[in-house]
């Protein structure tokens, strides 16, 4: 079946070619071309790359808009093949899983040694500030929800990573939340999207919650919280592989997920004085999907300012808070580092290469 499968899609492909030059022969006879061609066809402009950049122009114009037959290939290739691109990786029926969580990176325990350091810098400067600090290491996706791979591995670096840092971490005195313990598995997961859902985000922002109040009392806001009925969710992973519009037959169906929102009553005048965050949660877009900011919030009982960024990785936006907007902490006195696991190895960031030298 395979063999039969890879035949046809090459015949398709050699269709599709083939297909496209008739599309281009056609649009280069026409007036427009030719006159755009003769233009441009001097010995000057062909040395110096002005012709090839009108005629590459010309080919583009004279494709067709294929987006509907990309679509029918992505479907047909997760369905036949179990193929979902090359940034994601197909599991059980219905599931995606980030490639990155499940692929060896060059210098991955280098990388991770620096990051080690940088944590511990991280710790120190805030230390000096006062300004209390609760980490929320976020294990990949593939990791908890591994029952659902149905054949997909999972790279020896992600299991390694995860128990390196935690047993290297703890020597660095930081304040961290655990939530892999008693963690609902694949079912704390979005199936289509790298990010967990609204059951996985409350238990983590309920966990983070508790450490907060340790740390600094019990807030005394009065925050309610309210969800939306469930509704269609295209997961970014549905996204990477192309396969946001494909069919019921052929790609993964969206989530259905809540919409959960947060009210907060306040109190006092609209002239009055409003102070400073006290909570400051800065991580990446873990922190931003499925009402894990809402959920931490009422929780604490504070309102919590929102600094976190899609693609932070380890702590670029935490970073960058420090460095370039340290006035935003002056009256802060809890931040929130969230950061998912499967940056530990990655390649370290101009931001991080700047604050491991700002001393220098």
């Amino acid at each position: 079946m395979p063999h039969l499968a890879r035949a046809l899609a090459t015949l398709a492909f050699l269709a599709l070619m083939l297909t496209g030059l008739g599309f281009v022969a056609v649009h280069l006879k026409g007036e427009e071309a030719r006159t755009a061609l003769a233009a441009a066809a001097s010995p000057e402009n062909v040395l110096t790359g002005r012709f090839t950049a009108v005629l590459d122009k010309q080919i583009t114009a004279a494709l067709p808009k294929l987006t509907g037959l990309e679509d029918v290939v992505s479907g047909l290739g997760y369905k036949v093949l179990g193929d979902a691109g090359d940034l994601v990786r197909a599991g059980c029926p219905g599931w995606l899983f980030y490639r990155e969580e499940m692929i060896e990176t060059p210098q991955a325990r280098a990388n991770f040694e620096t990051r080690l350091k940088i944590a511990a810098k991280i710790r120190d400067r805030f230390a000096a500030r006062n300004v209390a600090l609760v980490v929320l290491p976020v294990p990949d996706k593939a990791l908890l929800a591994a029952d659902h791979l149905c054949g997909a591995s999972v790279s020896r670096e992600s299991r390694w990573r995860f128990d390196a840092w935690w047993a290297q971490s703890r020597a660095l005195g930081l304040d961290q939340v655990e939530i892999a313990p008693g963690f609902p598995g694949a079912d704390g997961f979005l199936r289509t999207d790298t990010h967990w859902n609204v059951a996985g985000a409350k238990l983590a922002a309920n966990r983070v919650a508790e450490a907060v109040r340790k740390r600094i009392g019990a807030g005394t806001q009065k925050i309610t919280l309210s969800e939306s009925p469930p509704q269609p969710r295209v997961g970014d992973l549905m996204r990477l592989a192309g396969l946001e519009r494909t069919w019921r037959w052929s790609g993964p169906q969206p989530d259905e997920e809540p919409e959960v929102s947060a009210a907060i009553t306040r109190t006092g005048g609209l002239l009055d004085d409003v102070p400073g965050p006290q909570v400051v949660l800065a991580g990446s877009s873990f922190s931003r999907n499925s009402g894990f900011l809402d959920f931490l919030q009422a929780a604490s009982g504070y309102e919590v300012a929102q600094k976190s960024r899609d693609g932070s990785g380890f702590a670029g936006q935490l970073l960058e808070l420090l460095m370039d907007e340290p006035q935003i902490l002056t009256e802060t006195r809890l931040v929130v580092w969230e950061f998912p696991m499967r940056a530990l190895t990655r390649p370290l960031t101009d931001v991080e290469r700047r604050f491991l030298g700002d001393a220098k």
